[in-house]
């Protein structure tokens, strides 16, 4: 039998000797504990396993060399910068080596000794060659080099080794690049074999977001340098959504992207804005008013925060507009205030990421945070480079030239934008060539939709192109999609054999339904346009009530709406085409699927205020629900009011409550709280939603959340009310975990975005808050959390910790620990079996 040893979390700076003394162990787990050097290891002969992760190790252990059995060793997580020659010679039965998260340069020439390594994860440290030995480890399936400084991949890599797990994103990689790695090994593998065959190119692409409030100019000034003149766009004509325009600088090719500034369209924003381009965010310097922080947070603050959260990386070019409206001494004056603003929160940004590590590192129970703190020390190493301002009058074009020609300057810096450059086939080319002569074809249409086959079949009538399989059409549709030039989403399943050659399409179908006038559109829908959905004016006014009340809009209504702004848009649009965006009766269009997907709309199907349990029943015969697809509706929490049936259906806040809040630090980003809204509302069924929180119910248990989004204390408050019986705890618990899951999961989207849990004091008035430890997994939380009761640092009093943290309390029964009613999704925990029960004798979902 193996011996096991299990020492995680037990505050340990050296191994016991106790520990040494024990010949037989043949696993031993040392990780999250606080470890500097590993002394008299070399004792256990017989050791197969060692696990040192999360301490604080500077020096590899030479050691770990007597170790002759060892077959599994772990040290992530730790402050190694070199390793010596000479330890992997004499550890030929190594099978998994992780040593991600370190500072490590470069790997010893003697790993190629352990030609047994099937696991090998170097993530999270400074490799900028590609190390030659890795290419020696003939048995290697699965291999991890993230977030490194690597420029080229060598194709030996995939040719040679049977690699079956591979990722490299978050690199500088030109050859091949990180949208053709993102794609998986098969598209890797893909990608060498035609570099074989042909000659390699370079292209220089780089995606531009045109960013700011509205009306700053935006849109002028983007087709102002697209069209090589000055262009002055109307009030009327200002952009609703998001606008796609390519131009050429030099052998550049830039794509521009204008977004909108209203806040209901920042909602969009997420899907389309990506990491490595160049932002232009445009501030309208007539507007500013030097002095007056609200115009600055409004025009200039809102935008670098949200960025700093976004894409932390990026590159950030500010420009002035409206400077013909200024006198030239104003305009030096309030290009130097917004810089001074934006230096001093930058600043105020690293000394508060500096603060939380600083914290982390010198608490007692350090190891209790290490992912955390490991986080923090990634989101301190983002750098949102911000050049200075430039101000700019639009009217003149010889100022929109200068622009130009900074563009260039900037996009040429390799420090700047390391992944300009791009390694391509020239099959790549070439089919890009031929989408775009497909695109600008009379027969496909102005809404650029084409079935995947269809458009194989089109493509291969092109020169050189008569034997590309759908295989490699695909890969290269995944690499056009990423960097924006087509749109497919290959993994929803609605739209897998739908690409959009036209983006502007589908962001024009976005827009239909997410914009700052829809109210306004359902006023002005024709007559002629409501009988062809065989509505009456009369049901614009219902629909109107519901969408001003309730942020819903009815399955008829979306199609009429769609319907009246296609045919006053694109003419020439098909039947076919509005049924396949917008859907019928109980069955999502494509449109809508997206929506769902993510996370900007809810499908609800009872929308009225009955309990849609209590249907008629006559005794022996079989119950039945009622079909409600004919009552389809669709909630968009953007437009959400503050609605008090939620606080009333809670009724009030106890004391006795279990009580989490996860921090978000700078703060909550813009449509965060709406999106965790949708995706938990997904998950149960049973729901009361306003514009600042929302109400679940699982198992008859109530679950309040709630955002509080104030500068320098956002937070989202979770809040269930506290389990009458002791077995009870593990589900209440699992509940909250599932909605913590989801911020978790959707905080991953905002690399720069820092989030930590705390549960406030259960004492009044008492301001003190307990940490809560890394969450690996629900189980781990509850494995990590072992003491009884909790003492408060400031009021003293001492609680049971299942009513502060998620814990089972001692002598539950077993079988309560194991029946929590859950399952794991990508999002994390969604109760499943739940009964819809009533709360104040109704269920709603509005």
């Amino acid at each position: 039998m193996l011996r096991q040893v299990d020492l995680s979390l037990a505050s340990l700076k050296v191994i016991p000797s106790e520990v040494l003394q024990d010949l037989s162990i043949e696993s031993l787990k040392l990780d999250r504990n606080k470890i500097r050097s590993v002394v008299g290891i070399s004792k256990l002969l017989n050791l197969k396993t060692l696990i040192l992760s999360k301490n604080e190790l500077t020096d590899f252990p030479v050691e770990i060399k007597i170790l002759v059995h060892l077959q599994k060793l772990e040290l992530s997580q730790n402050k190694v910068q070199t390793i010596p020659e000479g330890v992997f010679h004499f550890l030929p039965d190594l099978e998994f080596l992780k040593l991600s998260n370190n500072r490590i340069a470069h790997l010893p020439k003697d790993l190629a000794s352990c030609q047994s390594l099937w696991y090998l994860n170097l993530s999270h440290n400074w490799i900028r060659t590609f190390p030659a030995v890795v290419l020696e480890l003939s048995n290697l399936e699965e291999f991890f080099v993230e977030n490194n400084k690597l420029r080229r991949l060598p194709a030996a890599l995939f040719v040679n080794l049977p690699l079956k797990k591979f990722k490299a994103t978050s690199n500088r990689l030109c050859e091949p690049p990180e949208e053709v790695c993102i794609g998986g090994l098969k598209q890797i593998r893909s990608y060498f074999q035609q570099l074989q065959s042909s000659e390699a190119e370079e292209e220089k692409r780089v995606k531009t977001m045109f960013l700011g409030a509205s009306m700053a100019g935006k849109s002028t000034l983007c087709r102002s340098l697209s069209q090589g003149r000055v262009v002055s766009v109307p009030r009327e004509d200002r952009t609703v959504g998001i606008e796609i325009s390519k131009f050429q600088i030099q052998d550049f090719m830039f794509l521009f992207w204008d977004f909108a500034g209203q806040l209901e369209y920042y909602l969009t924003h997420h899907v389309f804005i990506t990491p490595q381009a160049l932002v232009i965010l445009v501030i309208n310097l007539h507007r500013y008013q030097m002095g007056d922080m609200n115009t600055f947070n409004d025009l200039v603050g809102f935008w670098i925060n949200n960025l700093s959260m976004r894409v932390p990386d990026s590159v950030v070019l500010p420009v002035g507009t409206h400077t013909d409206c200024c006198m030239p001494e104003e305009v030096e004056a309030k290009k130097r205030d917004i810089e001074s603003r934006i230096a001093a929160m930058l600043e105020q940004r690293r000394t508060t990421l500096n603060h939380f590590i600083r914290n982390m590192d010198d608490s007692q129970d350090s190891e209790l945070y290490s992912d955390q703190l490991e986080r923090l020390k990634e989101m301190a190493n983002y750098s949102l480079h911000i050049v200075d301002l430039v101000p700019l009058d639009c009217t003149s074009y010889q100022e929109v030239h200068r622009l130009q020609d900074l563009m260039l300057e900037l996009v040429k810096d390799e420090d700047m934008f390391p992944n300009v450059v791009k390694v391509l086939p020239p099959v790549y080319r070439t089919v890009e060539a031929a989408i775009c002569h497909v695109t600008q074809s009379e027969e496909l249409g102005a809404h650029g939709i084409m079935e995947l086959d269809h458009l194989l079949s089109e493509i291969a009538q092109r020169d050189n192109l008569d034997k590309l399989d759908k295989d490699l059409l695909q890969d290269i549709l995944r690499y056009l999609h990423r960097i924006g030039l087509i749109i497919w989403y290959e993994d929803i399943r609605p739209l897998a054999n739908t690409v959009f050659l036209k983006p502007s399409f589908l962001i024009t179908m976005f827009k239909m339904l997410i914009r700052h006038d829809l109210e306004q559109q359902l006023d002005h829908i024709p007559i002629n346009a409501l009988v062809r959905e065989q509505a009456f004016k009369r049901d614009t006014l219902k629909w109107k009530i519901m969408f001003q009340t309730k942020a819903m809009l009815r399955l008829k209504a979306v199609r009429v709406l769609v319907k009246h702004q296609l045919q006053r848009l694109y003419p020439g649009y098909t039947a076919d085409i509005f049924e396949e965006m917008v859907g019928q009766r109980g069955e999502d269009g494509k449109l809508l699927s997206l929506l769902e997907h993510f996370e900007i709309c809810l499908k609800v199907k009872n929308a009225v205020d009955l309990n849609p349990a209590a249907h008629e029943f006559t005794p022996g015969t079989k119950w039945k629900a009622t079909d409600n697809s004919q009552g389809n509706c669709y909630l968009f929490p953007i437009y959400l009011q503050h609605i008090q049936e939620v606080a009333e259906r809670w009724a009030g806040d106890h004391q006795a409550d279990l009580h989490v809040r996860t921090y978000c630090s700078p703060e909550i980003p813009e449509g965060f709280f709406q999106r965790l809204m949708v995706k938990a509302c997904s998950f149960y069924r049973t729901h009361w939603v306003g514009k600042l929180m929302f109400l679940l119910v699982s198992n008859g248990r109530p679950l309040l959340i709630k955002e509080n989004n104030v500068m320098g204390d956002s937070y989202i408050e979770i809040r269930g009310r506290k389990p009458g019986e002791k077995h009870d705890f593990r589900s209440a618990w699992d509940f909250i975990l599932s909605i913590v899951s989801i911020i978790r999961k959707l905080s991953d989207e905002w690399p720069g975005l820092h989030t930590y849990l705390r549960t406030p004091c259960r004492t009044a008035g008492c301001p003190e808050e307990f940490d809560w430890p890394d969450m690996d997994g629900t189980s781990i939380v509850y494995d990590m959390i072992k003491e009884e009761v909790k003492t408060c640092e400031t009021c003293c009093n001492r609680f049971a910790t299942e009513l502060l943290l998620p814990r089972v309390p001692p002598q539950a029964p077993e079988s309560s620990q194991r029946s929590s009613g859950v399952y794991v999704t990508n999002y994390g925990i969604a109760a499943i079996g739940s009964q819809d029960i009533n709360v104040n004798k109704h269920k709603v979902t509005t």
